[in-house]
């Protein structure tokens, strides 16, 4: 197994045992345990546990954001959110283990370490959002509303897809929209 497999285990391991146990309940050595190494093997990719944290939540966040990057530069219309959205949705079913892990790490003290290291998705989504208001594209709102507004409506959708097992994507994005758009 060269390197790369190994640190691929590792975080594989700390992001099923995170899920499972809770990031604060799970030790360095469960997770060396899991993924079939030595706890000193882990500490070689990783200083300490806080840095596999990181490292995970940083490499997840930078995958959910991939959609992101073709919003940039686009009008704040209608069709251009739509696809963020069901972008987002997509990748959150798709990736249930990944996004149940990112609902605790957004939540944890771990997500701070990450915030000067990747280009904040909240602020480019909240001016991504202004230029829609100053468009009249969408409601007179504040801007940094909007973008907590549609980033919890995708995790509720999400959620609620997962264990309903649901098909219905448009009519939930909508729902979102008419809140939000221009009258």
């Amino acid at each position: 197994m060269d390197a790369k497999d190994k640190k691929n285990r590792i975080l594989d391991a700390a992001l099923k045992l995170f899920n499972d146990k809770g990031i604060d309940n799970t030790s360095t050595s469960l997770i060396s345990k899991e993924a079939g190494v030595a706890t000193g093997t882990l500490y070689i990719y990783f200083e300490t546990k806080v840095d596999l944290i990181t490292e995970l939540g940083k490499s997840i966040q930078e995958e959910s954001l991939e959609s992101f990057r073709d919003l940039i530069g686009s009008s704040a219309g209608h069709s251009s959110l739509k696809k963020y959205w069901l972008d987002k949705v997509e990748w959150g079913v798709n990736n249930p283990d990944k996004h149940k892990f990112m609902l605790q790490f957004k939540s944890s003290p771990y997500n701070k370490n990450i915030e000067l290291k990747i280009p904040d998705h909240e602020e480019k989504l909240t001016n991504f959002i202004k230029n829609g208001i100053e468009a009249k594209v969408l409601k007179d709102l504040s801007p940094k509303y909007v973008s907590k507004f549609f980033s919890n409506h995708v995790t509720f959708t999400v959620e609620y897809i997962i264990h309903t097992n649901t098909r219905e994507r448009e009519r939930f994005f909508e729902t979102f929209y008419d809140g939000i758009k221009h009258e």
